[in-house]
């Protein structure tokens, strides 16, 4: 996964690059390595910043933020949310997918019945 980091009014240090790359390491099983990352943390006043995270894939985006006084706490609730965001679509669609498959045998039989 490529990652896409940008400061507002906040310099993006080494520090806090590797450790969001390390973090979002952690999101790679579920994304091929074209998919891009964007992150952007914002300084906001009175000493609070704020983590964004959005991942496009297959037409789907997934959104995240935090508003916290430590960066590196932010980008950990980051990739927990997004982990559950990804968790639920897995869900949903292997729900769909069962749920799916006996409806049809359902109106099967009622045409046999016919």
């Amino acid at each position: 996964m490529k990652l896409d980091l940008t400061g507002l009014r906040i310099e993006v240090t080494d520090a806090i690059r590797i450790f969001t790359e390390k973090k979002i390491k952690k999101l790679d099983k579920f994304f091929d390595e074209n998919t891009i990352c964007h992150v952007t943390f914002t300084d906001k006043s009175k000493g609070k910043q704020r983590v964004d995270m959005r991942i496009e894939y297959k037409s789907r985006t997934y959104l995240a933020e935090e508003n916290t006084d430590d960066l590196y706490s932010g980008i950990d609730a980051l990739v927990e949310k997004i982990e559950g965001q990804l968790r639920r679509d897995k869900a949903a669609s292997e729900k769909k997918r069962r749920t799916g498959i006996p409806n049809m045998e359902a109106t099967e039989e009622e045409t046999d019945e016919e």
